[in-house]
């Protein structure tokens, strides 16, 4: 994957942007101090942690949204904030991006903002009594487009997309109130005045179906409809999910997660918008996977996004449980494959909403998620309406850190990854590179990777290997180290002495030792600066593309410790210049 330019991207403005903050001293008294994820420099400087590999996730809701608990939740592990657009008007979203910025101002260290799209809602109508029905099992119940209230024999489904998409003696379902309600479809047909006709061709016809209920239960009103058996021939971005769009593209959030998709061209349709309508083809694109066909069509699906989600409550209710834990695991391998990000979703710590301890289960859960090799993990209504949103961030961090303590991470997930020799020659080169970085890193028990990158793809490819060390992505511009915050193991960084760096290169064609040395300078004052070594001998590894953040594949990589090109014990040359994979 060649490095390809990107947008012209800010920066973090001041003198000092060029220093990591250090977390405060009252903030390291406090009694929520313990919670922290915390470590300390060689200068004893305690900084936030970049140490654990799979990123987390968390939902900023009414038990987050304070400036303190924002703060807290970054300081206890927090890599990514999702903003849930079904719910919230605008200018509470607008404040929430502006306080999650002043947070990373602070720290001087990139924060991503996941915008999660609403998507549509089927839902049934309402009934005559506003306390719903009595479904018993075995009885005929039916749906059409009828506004009258509804009652035990049919009610609205004010969607005809799925009236028509429906078909009897295919064994297709139609689940109620997230499946607890379950029926099959064994009858459709057209009804005028509420009187059923032979065909549509009469005037004022409108579909309705009849289904055999499966799995009896209490109906209440405005509840939600499922098809997992049927593609439904519509958009899954709403006239809502555009407006927001517009409100994502404007503020400049990080990742949007696109619900419903049933197919990859529905990613194709989102990135339209996003590039096409907005202009924004640096934002990055997260498909939800929550239908059995996106499933299907997951292959595609990856080459069309930049991401996905697991999310397991959806995909819960469309399948049949016991199968969720395996498709998790194939969702995970074939995005990994392909180098892109995955986060599973839905009911991690869910008993922490109400209580200050997880269930074993839980911790299971995390677990076999990080090992299985995902990028991240994320949290729900555990962060949004809990009762112990801090306390459930550092829960699921601990789990991360013990699970990762316990394997090799350099086997997680599908295995090892091999360079696809149906690449081209400069992808192959790339890929060549960040494989010896990534074993050069092992074999010399390095402290980090630091990568050189424009758009971000050098860290997400070298993730993609699963390096044991953490991977340092110094970033042309701010945009990208934030987007890059997702993905495993990868902490970025993008300050002013960084973007002068860049903005040289630019000017400069020549292959030139003088800006490389600058650069591997500048990787490892911020290394030492992220508390990654213990001292100056610890060893780091170095992979750009010469001149730095150029375009084309990755030709160069060095071995150097962690004091910097000023160190003169054994790593290369006497200038302090070694290409190694040029």
């Amino acid at each position: 994957m060649e490095e390809q330019e990107g947008a012209v991207c800010s920066i973090w403005l001041g003198a000092d942007d060029a220093k990591a903050a250090p977390i405060p001293a009252d903030v390291l008294e406090a009694d929520s101090a313990s919670l922290l994820d915390k470590d300390q420099t060689i200068d004893g400087v305690v900084v936030r942690s970049c140490r654990k590999g799979a990123k987390q996730v968390a939902t900023i809701g009414p038990a987050s949204s304070s400036d303190e608990m924002l703060e807290r939740l970054f300081l206890c592990g927090v890599d990514v904030f999702r903003l849930n657009f079904s719910h919230g008007e605008h200018a509470e979203k607008l404040d929430l991006i502006s306080r999650i910025r002043d947070i990373e101002e602070k720290y001087r260290h990139p924060i991503a903002i996941l915008a999660d799209m609403q998507g549509p809602k089927q839902r049934c109508g309402k009934f005559e009594d506003p306390g719903g029905v009595e479904l018993k099992l075995g009885q005929l119940f039916r749906f059409d487009m009828d506004p009258a209230l509804g009652n035990e024999k049919r009610v609205q489904l004010p969607h005809p997309e799925i009236l028509q998409a429906l078909e009897p003696g295919k064994d297709q379902r139609l689940l109620l109130d997230d499946g607890k309600i379950r029926m099959k479809v064994v009858r459709k047909g057209f009804l005028v005045d509420g009187e059923e006709v032979e065909d549509a061709t009469h005037e004022g016809a409108t579909p309705f179906v009849e289904c055999e209920v499966t799995v009896p239960g209490h109906l209440g009103e405005r509840k939600g409809v499922n098809t997992p058996d049927v593609i439904l021939p519509m958009s899954p971005i709403t006239k809502k999910d555009r407006e927001d769009l517009k409100f994502c593209c404007k503020h400049s959030v990080d990742w949007i997660a696109m619900s419903f998709v049933q197919k990859h061209e529905d990613m194709e349709e989102l990135r339209d918008i996003v590039v096409e309508t907005h202009g924004r083809p640096d934002i990055r694109l997260l498909a939800k996977i929550e239908k059995p066909s996106a499933v299907d069509d997951l292959q595609n699906i990856l080459k069309a996004c930049d991401g996905v989600m697991v999310a397991r409550g959806d995909l819960g209710v469309e399948m049949n449980p016991q199968d969720v834990p395996f498709v998790q695991k194939e969702i995970i391998q074939t995005a990994r494959f392909q180098g892109k990000p995955v986060i599973v979703a839905t009911q991690m710590l869910e008993t922490m909403i109400t209580n200050p301890m997880p269930t074993r289960a839980e911790c299971s859960d995390i677990a076999n998620a990080i090992i299985d090799g995902c990028d991240a993990v994320m949290l729900s209504g555990e962060s949004a309406v809990g009762k112990y949103p801090a306390e459930a961030v550092t829960m699921q961090r601990r789990v991360i850190e013990s699970a990762e303590s316990r394997m090799d991470l350099a086997r997680a997930g599908p295995g090892s990854i091999g360079m696809d020799q149906g690449h081209s020659g400069s992808q192959l080169a790339t890929e060549a590179v960040l494989s010896s970085a990534a074993t050069l890193a092992k074999d010399m028990k390095a402290c980090a990777i630091v990568v050189f990158t424009a758009t971000g793809n050098s860290a997400r490819l070298l993730a993609q290997r699963r390096p044991t060390v953490p991977i340092l992505a110094v970033c042309k511009c701010l945009e990208v180290a934030r987007q890059v915050s997702l993905i495993h193991g990868v902490y970025a960084t993008s300050d002013s002495e960084v973007r002068l760096l860049a903005a040289k290169a630019e000017r400069e064609d020549a292959f030139d030792k003088v800006r490389f040395s600058q650069g591997v300078e500048i990787g490892c004052r911020i290394v030492r600066e992220f508390g990654l070594p213990t001292s100056e001998d610890d060893w780091v590894v170095v992979v750009a593309r010469l001149p730095l953040f150029s375009q084309g594949p990755l030709n160069t990589s060095r071995l150097i410790q962690a004091g910097g090109p000023q160190k003169k014990d054994g790593y290369g040359p006497s200038d302090g210049f070694d290409a190694g994979a040029d």
